[in-house]
């Protein structure tokens, strides 16, 4: 993909971590922190964002466990719930019950969800002043309790620190978590809206300049604008055909044999860099003089490799059907045998901030020789590659944005495996190679570890689809044929 528009927002963002921690390890671990970061403080719809939810949820647990904890230490006396209802509630005395401790972590669960999930606020003055008060009404308890007729000091000494540690953990964790990451990702995301572009004004209008907006905008307007359609181009009618010109054929055709040699070409650099492992499961990157940073998965498929390869070409359009990752998948055109014109539309990712696109794709598929020639018996290979083109009757649209892919394939190359019976079972060493331009100013590092796991996860899909397939005789069935 080309970096000019991302790099940009990469490059500002590892130059605002002031954090030493982040320049003491590599380059691709700092992106990783700081994208988890990012996700982890974004507030997608204007929803909470996963890091206060995660606050609340430890304030909840504040509470259930200091109830808890003081059950277990009134319960220690063996006596009944009347008798302990009346001792620590209906006659409380500071010096012999315990009870105050719990209704402390009430009060701390009351205020804290009140101003900083229900009015949301953004500002560590309440957490202080409830983690103080916990900490001074502690103390003045230890000093007033009546320690030595104590039934079980080490159950109400542990009750106490209990109450202290939490009170002091909320109160670390919001500070240095919550309120840091929120305002770290409102930052990123505001400095990637405005980064100027061509289309966009130099001042915005009610806005003085030099100031930035404070108000919340949507993640479609931050990550993902709406290009200007070419000639603004009529949209395909339902069940009209797409009419192309003989020169429109003959130039898709050429563009499609060599979108193929390219996607060979690629796939079989040596030397590419480890992105992630993940059970026997390999994404490798390579960055290309031609292409820019390229992707490579490489895994096992328990399937002919005959399986994959007539499914991708023959039955695109199902792919919603067992790959949740694909929200629509339509054949447009034949050209040709093994070439067709394709409309895709993929789900969104990073935690809102990757909208849904939609993708025109020129495809090539054909069987191959070892050295990479078409052949029609006794292939070595099959492979499925892809380029995007532009198709009458399907323009960008205004609520979609229309991703752009530069070189990609499937690669599918057969592995013979001996299973514990002794029997030779064909399955698939599954490549995809990928390398493709989102649009929008999407940040790099958040694009380096979504394609990792996009592609880790798109294999997950592609093995339940094969066993469901294999339970269903279709291996055999094709075998015979």
């Amino acid at each position: 993909m080309t970096d000019y528009h991302i790099r940009e927002a990469a490059e500002s963002l590892l130059s605002t971590v002031s954090n030493p921690n982040y320049r003491t390890i590599s380059h691709s671990q700092s992106l990783n922190l700081v994208s988890e970061d990012l996700v982890a403080g974004h507030r997608p719809h204007g929803k909470m964002s996963t890091v206060r939810r995660f606050f609340c949820l430890f304030v909840t647990f504040d509470i259930l466990f200091t109830s808890l904890m003081w059950l277990i230490c009134v319960m220690m006396r063996g006596e009944t719930l009347e008798q302990i209802f009346n001792r620590e509630i209906v006659h409380y005395d500071v010096k012999t019950s315990l009870f105050d401790i719990v209704m402390v972590a009430v009060s701390r669960f009351v205020v804290l969800l009140l101003f900083y999930a229900l009015l949301y606020i953004n500002n560590w003055s309440v957490i202080a002043l409830s983690t103080g008060g916990t900490c001074a009404f502690l103390i003045a308890k230890v000093f007033v309790f009546d320690w030595p007729n104590a039934s079980q000091p080490v159950y109400q000494v542990f009750l106490i620190l209990t109450s202290f540690t939490i009170a002091w953990g909320e109160a670390w964790f919001l500070d240095f978590r919550v309120l840091p990451q929120e305002l770290q990702a409102k930052q990123i995301l505001e400095s990637i809206v405005h980064q100027g572009t061509e289309r966009m004004p130099l001042l915005h209008p009610g806005r003085p300049p030099g100031v930035l907006s404070t108000q919340g905008e949507s993640t479609v307007n931050w990550f993902s604008p709406v290009e200007t359609p070419e000639g603004s181009p009529r949209p395909k009618r339902p069940g009209e055909q797409i009419i192309l010109t003989q020169d429109q054929i003959d130039e898709y055709k050429a563009l499609a044999e060599e979108s193929m040699s390219n996607a060979w070409r690629v796939i079989h650099m040596p030397n590419w860099t480890v992105e992630k492992r993940n059970k026997g499961d390999v994404v490798e990157s390579k960055r290309t003089e031609e292409f820019g940073k390229v992707y490579r998965f490489t895994g096992i498929v328990e399937c002919p490799p005959y399986f994959l390869y007539e499914e991708f070409r023959d039955h695109i359009h199902k792919l919603p059907e067992w790959n949740p990752t694909i929200l629509k998948s339509e054949v447009i055109k034949e050209i040709a045998p093994g070439i067709d014109l394709s409309y895709q539309v993929t789900a969104g990712g990073g935690g809102g901030m990757i909208t849904p696109r939609d993708f025109v794709i020129l495809r090539r598929a054909a069987p191959l020789s070892r050295d990479g020639r078409i052949v029609d018996q006794d292939p070595y290979c099959y492979i499925s590659s892809g380029v995007s083109v532009q198709v009458p009757g399907y323009p960008p649209q205004r609520n979609l944005v229309r991703g752009h892919n530069k070189v990609g394939c499937w690669y599918m190359r057969p592995l013979n495996v001996k299973t514990s019976g002794g029997k030779i079972e064909k399955h698939t060493t599954f490549q995809w190679l990928m390398c493709c331009d989102l649009k929008g100013k999407i940040p790099l590092f958040v694009l380096d570890t979504a394609f990792a796991s996009v592609m880790c996860d798109y294999i997950v899909h592609v093995r339940k689809y094969a066993a469901a397939a294999r339970a269903q005789g279709k291996f055999e069935e094709r075998s015979l044929m």
